[in-house]
C-alpha cells in the first residue's frame, strides 16, 4: 500500500501499489487527480494559497485562487509566486525550482530547494544581462504541466527537449499553475521592452549649421541687439 495525498485538499489515501498511474476522485473535495508516488514527505494540511506581491516600485498583483496542481508525472512543489525582497529587483518570482529576479538591466536565476540543486547542481545564481539575450522562449503553464521562460544567449546550450529537459537548463525558469501565466507574461513583456530599447538607435542631434548661425548673429548686430564688440566675440566663439 502507498500513501497518496490529494493535491487539491491534502486528504491522504492508502492505495494498492498496482493502482499507481491511475486516476482517482477525492471523496473530500470531489476533484480528480493522478495517483503518483510523492517524492517528498506527505503534507497533511492544505498548502497556503500563493501570494502575488510585486516588489517596489510596481503595483500589487492579486493572488491566483486555490493551490496550484502538480507537474505532470512528477511530485514537485507546484508553487510559483511573486514576492518583494531587498535586492532592488523590479520583479521577484519563485518558481518550481528557481527564484527569478528581474532588474532594470538583467535577470538572475537562482536554484532553490532540493529539486533545484538536484536538477541544476550547486552552480549558484546565473546572471543574464538584457544585452546578451537574443530571444525568449515562453510557454504558459497548463493544469498539469509547468510553463517556462527560456533565455537564449550567444554560446548558450539551451535545451530543446521540452519541459522535462528544461528542468536542467540553467537559462530556463519554470513556473506552475495557469494562475501564474498573467504574471509571467508581464515579466516577459517588461524584459522584451527593455531589450528593444537597448537595441533602438539613439536619435542624434542635428548637425550645427555654421552659416545659419553667423547669419543670425549678423541680423542681431544690424538690428542693434548686439554691439560690434559683442558680435565679434560671438562670431569668434562659433568659428573657434
Amino acid at each position: 500500500m502507498t500513501r497518496i495525498p490529494c493535491p487539491h485538499c491534502g486528504q491522504i489515501y492508502k492505495v494498492p501499489d498496482n493502482s499507481l498511474g491511475k486516476k482517482m476522485a477525492c471523496l473530500k473535495c470531489r476533484e480528480t487527480f493522478d495517483l503518483f508516488t510523492p517524492l517528498e514527505p506527505v503534507v497533511t494540511k492544505t498548502p497556503p494559497k500563493s501570494v502575488f506581491v510585486k516588489s517596489p516600485p510596481r503595483a500589487l498583483m492579486p493572488a491566483a485562487p486555490g493551490p496550484p496542481p502538480p507537474v505532470q508525472n512528477a511530485a514537485v512543489p507546484a508553487k510559483s509566486e511573486v514576492v518583494a525582497d531587498a535586492s532592488g529587483a523590479v520583479f521577484v518570482m519563485k518558481g518550481v525550482q528557481d527564484t527569478l529576479r528581474v532588474f532594470e538591466d538583467r535577470v538572475t536565476i537562482t536554484p532553490r530547494g532540493v529539486l533545484g540543486f538536484f536538477n541544476k547542481g550547486i552552480t549558484g545564481t546565473k546572471e543574464i544581462p538584457f544585452s546578451s539575450i537574443t530571444a525568449i522562449q515562453f510557454r504558459e503553464a497548463g493544469p498539469v504541466i509547468s510553463g517556462f521562460m527560456q533565455f537564449t544567449i550567444p554560446g548558450g546550450n539551451e535545451s530543446r527537449g521540452g519541459i522535462f529537459a528544461a528542468t536542467k537548463d540553467e537559462n530556463t525558469f519554470m513556473f506552475a499553475s495557469p494562475g501564474n501565466n498573467l504574471t509571467a507574461k508581464e515579466i516577459k513583456s517588461y524584459i522584451d521592452s527593455a531589450i528593444r530599447q537597448l537595441r533602438t538607435p539613439q536619435t542624434m542631434a542635428p548637425a550645427r549649421n555654421l552659416s545659419d548661425e553667423l547669419s543670425a548673429l549678423a541680423r542681431l548686430k544690424e538690428s542693434g541687439v548686439l554691439s560690434d564688440a559683442e558680435f565679434q566675440a560671438a562670431k569668434k566663439r562659433l568659428i573657434g
